[in-house]
């Protein structure tokens, strides 16, 4: 180290040599000038060829190992539909299975307080990493580079940190970020912040969280997790959203070679121990700093018909540009209640539970809660809200995959529509027939008019929709021009079509018609 020079005018050159050389070097009280830190020891050339050779020959194949789908998205196929009659009316219900696949290289981070992730941060890419909470590889690590992505930041953005911790990674990164608002900002700088934004009506849990672009395991232990909460058994129906606002990222500089991430003290041989073939070893690339809104929609209103993505969706906005309203959306969020979750934003809005009535209400309502906080200054840095993982051995993505399956159950009620019956007249008389039925959701009896079936003609007519109980009565014009009653059929609900024929079924012995019949064909 380099000591700052004793000038004494009056001592001669010998009594300054001794007494130089009785100075100790670790002499606490001497005014040493700071030069700066030392450079860390790094690696010899040997122990990282070593390192390099035990990390490349690793035979690991991600895609088995984190569950990436080979294909992605939703397939789905109707089953049988169930129908009941009652009174006139069916209720039929149709059941849809439902099979989604999805592969995510971002993870969205719920707990901004898990310290293990933090850009630089070396972890396992295990099967863990589906579950969001990667586990740290525990070992000495070398100086890392970081840029943080702000606009017009420039080498204001460049970091080394030499002993790369949570929280020293953390300290340079708010020294950074002031450094913008102080000096970069003022020039009128602005952060164009990323928005995404996904909705769903939920089904189930593992679907909620994948219709979402996340995992549901991500959320375990933070404040989200209840807002993955889901039980087929409620009566209520649910939809939920995912805000999130993306600030800005901190990256990291790719390492030139998988050793060159390692402190000096870490040796080939050490790591065997610590990482395999199960374990591989990999980095936090980027993390993403803002703010995450999601919004859990609770309804008691059970109207179908209505989409509950589309009442999240109208519900969220403080009113539609042209200032319409949609009784329909109206009424169900008046019998809704909102669960909104955010990190990220202003503290005061962390949690909150809005009733349907309150929405548009000051600080409580629904419309506060999504504005506060909207755009990045000093005050509202915004909190880590998600992370990249690369491989150490050649610094390819960790993809995680993701699949469930899940089922959409719709029922509708509404009057029976009835098929036809279809009469053949082949008597050479002319007949006629009518409908005898009750009433949907009744029981009076009523009938339509006749239909008329002359002689070599096809008529083919249906009961009115709601009836049921039904009845087909057939009558036959005889010589007398009267009508006398050939029979009559109980039909029920028609739910095919019936044929029925009018015809000679019996002749005398000079081969006349002696009698007409009806019958079902």
């Amino acid at each position: 180290m380099k000591t700052r020079p004793i000038h004494l005018k009056h001592l001669c050159l010998p009594f300054v040599l001794l007494f130089l050389m009785g100075c100790s070097k670790d002499d606490t009280t001497s005014n040493e000038e700071p030069q700066g830190e030392e450079p860390k020891e790094q690696l010899t050339d040997e122990e990282a060829s070593n390192i390099n050779a035990f990390i490349k020959d690793l035979n690991y194949e991600p895609t088995d190992l984190l569950n990436v789908q080979s294909t992605t998205g939703i397939t789905s196929n109707e089953g049988n539909p169930q129908k009941n009659t009652n009174r006139g009316y069916i209720t039929e219900c149709k059941t849809v299975y439902h099979d989604i696949k999805s592969n995510f290289e971002n993870v969205v981070m719920f707990d901004p307080t898990l310290g293990v992730i933090y850009p630089g941060a070396l972890v396992l890419g295990n099967r863990v990493l589906l579950e969001g909470a990667p586990q740290p590889l525990q070992v000495e690590k070398a100086p890392v580079k970081l840029r943080v992505e702000l606009p017009g930041i420039g080498d204001g953005g460049n970091l080394t940190i030499n002993e790369p911790t949570y929280q020293n990674t953390q300290a340079a990164i708010d020294d950074a970020l002031e450094y913008w608002n102080s000096n970069i900002a003022t020039q009128g700088y602005s952060i164009d912040a990323d928005t995404y934004f996904e909705k769903t009506t939920v089904y189930s849990r593992e679907q909620m969280s994948l219709s979402l672009k996340v995992g549901a395991e991500w959320a375990t232990g933070s404040s989200f997790e209840s807002q993955f909460d889901y039980s087929k058994e409620t009566e209520k129906r649910v939809a939920a959203s995912l805000y999130r606002q993306v600030y800005y990222d901190v990256v990291m500089e790719t390492p030139d070679s998988p050793a060159s991430v390692f402190g000096s003290k870490v040796t080939a041989e050490g790591l065997k121990s610590l990482v395999s073939e199960d374990n591989p070893p990999a980095y936090v690339s980027s993390v993403q700093y803002g703010r995450i809104i999601m919004i859990r929609m609770e309804t008691t209103d059970t109207t179908t018909e209505v989409n509950l993505e589309a009442v999240l969706d109208y519900a969220t906005k403080a009113k539609t540009i042209n200032g319409e309203v949609n009784a329909n959306y109206e009424k169900v969020i008046r019998e809704s209640t909102f669960n909104v979750v955010a990190i990220g934003g202003n503290a005061k809005v962390a949690t909150k539970v809005i009733t349907g009535n309150n929405l548009e209400e000051g600080e409580g309502g629904l419309y506060y809660v999504i504005e506060e906080g909207a755009e990045y200054n000093r005050e509202n840095p915004g909190a880590p809200i998600g992370y990249t993982v690369k491989y150490l051995k050649d610094n390819t993505i960790a993809k995680m995959g993701y699949q469930t399956d899940y089922n959409i159950e719709t029922c509708g009620t509404f009057e029976y529509d009835h098929e036809n019956i279809v009469v053949v007249n082949d008597s050479n008389y002319d007949t006629r027939f009518r409908f005898i039925y009750k009433k949907a959701g009744t029981n009076d009896v009523t009938q339509t008019g006749y239909y008329a079936v002359n002689n070599d003609k096809r008529v083919a007519k249906s009961p009115p929709n709601g009836a049921h109980d039904v009845y087909v009565q057939f009558d036959l014009q005889n010589a007398l021009l009267q009508w006398d009653r050939m029979g009559e059929f109980h039909l029920g609900y028609l739910s095919k079509e019936r044929d029925f024929k009018v015809y000679c079924s019996e002749k005398d012995f000079l081969g006349f018609c002696k009698t007409i019949s009806v019958k079902e064909d």
